[in-house]
């Protein structure tokens, strides 16, 4: 069991504990609270690439990959794309991460042709511009979220000081499903000790956009006015309580 499967599934422990996570909820949330990143005099990335690929997942694991190889590295996006080494171990890294939720026939399939790394580091210099409106904030990318009960230890995306980040490469507004994956690694962050993020937020380098809240808030609206901590206890224990029933029967 892994978190986007729980994103996806257990609808009922859903609506049990989140019972606001609406449809109509998601259209008010995406116009009140996305909004564009701003570049130098100018909206980063506002249209959608054109670059037809058959591994869009690949490529946007990709691009996350050279975004943090500069940012570990200390260097721009544009200084990593012209090392050959650190492109092939992005490109490599980036099939094997993808093998683990889908089957290909070996990583060699899902290799990347140049035009598609052109759109990954694309991508990566939209994770460059946004970081760079937090330019004191420590940033990790994949930061590790201890698991419990049904799930391992996991990683989820993008932390921003006290903001953890659910990136989501996608050519759509964000879905009630986003929120749940990020609620997933909060959830499981609140339940195994002190909370490391104040902060939620969606971010999606393909558009440019992204959004951010405080966790307590979005909790409190989502669960009908419930108490944060109670909720996200209650979450993980009916989750890994329904997942260990399905085993037995």
């Amino acid at each position: 069991m892994n978190e986007r499967e729980i994103a996806n599934g257990f609808s009922a422990i859903w609506s049990e504990h989140f019972p606001m996570l609406s449809p109509t909820f998601i259209v008010a949330f995406n116009q009140a609270f996305v909004r564009p990143i701003l570049g130098r005099d100018r909206i980063v990335s506002a249209v959608c690439s054109r670059v037809n690929t058959a591994h869009p997942d690949v490529l946007a694991e990709f691009g996350f990959r050279i975004a943090a190889s500069a940012l570990h590295a200390g260097t721009s996006v544009r200084a990593v794309a012209r090392d050959t080494d650190i492109t092939e171990l992005a490109n490599a890294g980036a099939a094997r991460r993808i093998l683990e939720f889908r089957s290909a026939p070996s990583p060699n399939d899902l290799r990347l042709s140049l035009k598609e790394q052109q759109e990954g580091f694309r991508l990566a210099t939209v994770y460059e511009q946004f970081l760079k409106l937090w330019p004191s904030e420590n940033v990790t990318f994949s930061p590790e979220i201890k698991g419990n009960g049904l799930l391992n230890t996991c990683f989820a995306d993008l932390a921003v000081g006290k903001t953890l980040y659910e990136v989501k490469t996608v050519s759509r507004p964000f879905q009630s499903r986003d929120l749940r994956q990020l609620l997933v690694y909060l959830a499981l962050e609140a339940a195994t000790g002190e909370p490391r993020w104040e902060y939620g937020g969606l971010f999606n380098p393909r558009l440019g956009v992204f959004c951010s809240f405080s966790v307590d808030w979005l909790v409190t609206r989502l669960s009908g006015g419930r108490p944060p901590k109670l909720v996200f206890m209650d979450f993980v224990q009916s989750l890994t309580r329904d997942f260990v029933h399905d085993r037995r029967f």
